[in-house]
Parts: C-alpha cells; structure tokens; sequence
C-alpha cells in the first residue's frame, strides 16, 4: 500500500524506538518523514532500519518550547510546502517510582511539561497550518494503557496520559465543528518491546527468554507489543482510511486492559 504518497509527516521523539518504527512504517507507504527530537537518531539506527533506502530527514525539537515548534514546522514546510501528519510521539516516564502521597511536584511538572505541554503546543502548531490546507491533515498523539487505569507508584505518568486522551477529544471536536479538515486521535500502547526495554528486562529476569515470556504472560494474547505494532495503528489513524475517525482511542495491549 502506498497510503502516505506525496504526504509529510513530521515525528516527535523521533530518534527513539517507537518514532523510527512509525517513520520507517510511513514511509514504506511513501511519506516523507521529518524526524524531530533533542537529539540526532545514530546513524546506526537508520541503517538498520532503511538500509540503502531513503531516510528521514531530522530537526532540533525541545516539545516544551512553542517556539521550537514554530521552528520544526517552519522546517517542514521550507522543504515540503506542507505538513500532511504530526505524530505527537515524544514523552518521558518518570524517574523513579513514588506512591502518590511521596511524589515529589518538580517531578509532577517534569512529566507534564513533556508528555501534555509537548502535546499541546504540537498540535497547535500542526494545526494552524493543517487548517490552512485544502485536505486539512491528521494528528495522532500517543497515549498509554496507563491513561485508563491506577497504580501504585507511577501516578504522575498515568495522570498525564489521561490528559493526553482529553486532550485528544477537545482538540477533535474543536477542529471538526470549526470546519478545520484536522482529524486528531489517540494510540494506546501497552507495555511495548524496545531495545531500552530489553535491556532492562534481561537485567531483572537473567536472559532473553525469561524476559520474552514474563512479558508474553501480562497479555492475554500471550504475545509481546512492538513498535511494529504500534506504528501499523498509527498509520492507519493517519491515512484515508481513518477518514472518519477524530477523537478516537485505539489500544494496542493484547488484551491486557480489558482482563
């Protein structure tokens, strides 16, 4: 499928797992991909994941700073003459774990200036041009699984994401009654397979096979999320096909929401 031909795409977070995965996704269905992070992706990466093939293009981006966001769209459309997709990626967890009484408010604000500030002000920038634009465009934030449920010592990160799921709807409904043509909706992860992740794993359980079948056991599906997995909801959210979808929520857990 060629879904994204002559569509542009701009990631944030994208030099980590996840923001490769969905650019590489995208652009196998022809999208021209701008990858925006604090960092450049390693050249090492890339070649792993695109090969002798095309790569995406990157730019500086601090999501908490609307001016940075002004800048990497600016970016994009000096180079493109358009913005077609944003995928609100960036975000951070928190550094340690609290119970909710312990949480330290540098922390709170920490969490919340990245994963909904971020969200924020890139879908404010994303949209004032998308608005301009005959076919409009489409935003898709990610979310978490954690938006829709407690814990024990994690509530800064929950807390966020539910604010990103609410934020996906208001910024929905204001574009759609305003005749924007600016879909926006949200993806739902579960716990997702990084290389970040395994690492940590490895670390906990002593070897890959452990880890592997810890992780297969919290989904019903028995089986483990990637990013692959992630990235096909995006661009699926993204494309024509999704056309009558905004303010929509969709999970990719195997289950584990629902047992």
């Amino acid at each position: 499928m060629k879904r994204f031909d002559n569509r542009t795409v701009l990631i944030s977070g994208g030099s980590g797992a996840m923001g490769l995965s969905i650019a590489r996704r995208l652009m196998h269905e022809g999208a021209q991909v701008v990858l925006a992070d604090l960092v450049a992706p390693q050249a090492a990466q890339l070649d792993a994941l695109f090969g002798d093939g095309p790569r995406p293009q990157w730019v500086a981006l601090d999501v908490t700073r609307p001016e940075a966001w002004e800048q990497a769209v600016a970016f994009v459309l000096q180079r493109f003459d358009r913005l077609d997709v944003l995928v609100n990626n960036a975000g951070v967890v928190m550094k340690d774990s609290h119970p909710i009484d312990e949480l330290p408010l540098e922390e709170w604000r920490r969490v919340f200036s990245i994963n909904v500030d971020g969200a924020l002000l890139g879908l404010q920038a994303a949209m004032r041009t998308m608005k301009r634009q005959t076919a409009g465009g489409a935003i898709v934030n990610l979310g978490s699984i954690a938006s829709f449920v407690g814990s024990r010592d994690a509530g800064a990160y929950g807390a966020s994401k539910a604010a990103v799921t609410n934020l996906t709807k208001q910024a929905a409904i204001s574009a759609a009654r305003l005749g924007y043509k600016v879909r926006v909706n949200a993806v739902h992860p579960g716990y997702v397979w990084t290389p970040l992740i395994e690492s940590k794993l490895i670390a906990q359980f002593g070897s890959l096979e452990a880890a592997q079948q810890a992780v297969r056991g919290m989904n019903p599906m028995g089986d483990i999320v990637t990013t692959d997995d992630v990235a096909a909801a995006v661009a699926f959210l993204a494309s024509d096909d999704g056309r009558m979808m905004t303010g929509a929520d969709l999970v990719i857990d195997g289950g584990r929401l629902i047992q």
